[in-house]
């Protein structure tokens, strides 16, 4: 059954007069390792396509070869009349930021590659694998199934994936089979330390004091088995930190913390908070992320809600609009 799908993902793809290769926005290693990946495949074939996520792809992740090629231009990929749309690690089109573009590009064929069991199964060909610890490890077994050669700066970007969603082999993603693809990656290549020092070694001082305010917040509910803490806006703008730095913390504190369950809330611009759960016990708390209005997978997702962090009586709350 996977087979024939990931062989008909690869063959839409060789057959598309110019297919798309999406990136969902506030880009991880994971969605971006996948569509790299893929994207440097098609190449290797011979296949003009486009690459897009609807934000500017942090700095931390452009060591991966191809990443200059991704574009945020909304216009230059309605010029290239794609026909073929790749999303890579979304839950839903709204997720990958092109609900609105798939309308404006006339509806074409939607392929979607994930590994999050909350998938809502949008594709024309859903190659959705909910025992993948990584859209990377999907991705690499849609390029076994077809014969395709994976070579260094492959095999890199699908490693910086496979790292980023097992919290560099750490959490409960951390299968058989990711430790598996992890090696074979090494095998053929992979730039081991060069996704060490971008991805895990890179924390600024500005950061490690925005994570010093986050763990002097840090609160434990012992009757949930829930521990969490806040960052705000004002913190951001006081410590000069980048908003993307704070993704760590909840992986971190899931990763030392003796309790089920992680919560952070971040405050963005725009009036928002961004929720990040994390979950080292038999929890689903993607659940929980869906009632809110976001997804992800059993161990680790994430939720946005329009409002701002208030803190009255010693107790923070996000007080919606």
């Amino acid at each position: 059954m996977m087979d024939r799908l990931y062989r008909q993902a690869y063959q839409t793809a060789l057959a598309a007069r110019h297919p798309l290769l999406v990136s969902h926005p506030k880009p991880d290693g994971d969605t971006l390792g996948a569509m790299l990946a893929f994207g440097a495949t098609l190449e290797a074939a011979g296949k003009t396509h486009t690459r897009f996520c609807a934000d500017a792809v942090p700095r931390q992740y452009r060591f991966m070869a191809g990443v200059e090629r991704v574009t945020a231009d909304r216009e230059a990929v309605g010029r290239s009349s794609p026909d073929a749309v790749f999303v890579f690690d979304a839950g839903d089109l709204k997720y990958a930021g092109i609900e609105e573009l798939i309308r404006e590009l006339g509806r074409p064929k939607i392929v979607n590659i994930d590994h999050h069991n909350s998938n809502q199964r949008y594709g024309d060909i859903n190659v959705v694998v909910p025992d993948a610890s990584s859209t990377a490890e999907v991705v690499h077994r849609l390029l076994a199934a077809n014969g395709a050669i994976v070579d260094r700066e492959i095999a890199t970007c699908l490693l910086t994936g496979l790292c980023t969603d097992t919290s560099n082999f750490s959490n409960p993603a951390t299968s058989a089979s990711a430790l598996k693809l992890g090696a074979e990656l090494l095998r053929r290549g992979a730039k081991f330390a060069a996704v060490q020092k971008y991805l895990f070694q890179n924390k600024s001082a500005a950061a490690l004091r925005l994570w010093g305010i986050a763990l002097s917040r840090l609160t434990v509910n012992e009757k949930y088995g829930l521990a969490f803490t806040v960052i705000t806006e004002n913190d951001l703008e006081h410590t000069a930190a980048k908003g993307e730095i704070t993704e760590g913390i909840s992986n971190f504190l899931n990763a030392v913390l003796n309790v089920p369950t992680v919560l952070v809330l971040r405050e963005d611009a725009g009036g928002l908070v961004r929720g990040s759960l994390r979950t080292n016990g038999g929890r689903d708390v993607s659940r929980l992320a869906q009632a809110l209005g976001g997804g992800g997978h059993k161990k680790a997702a994430g939720f946005t809600i329009k409002g701002r962090l208030v803190e009255e009586q010693g107790n923070w709350k996000i007080k919606q609009f």
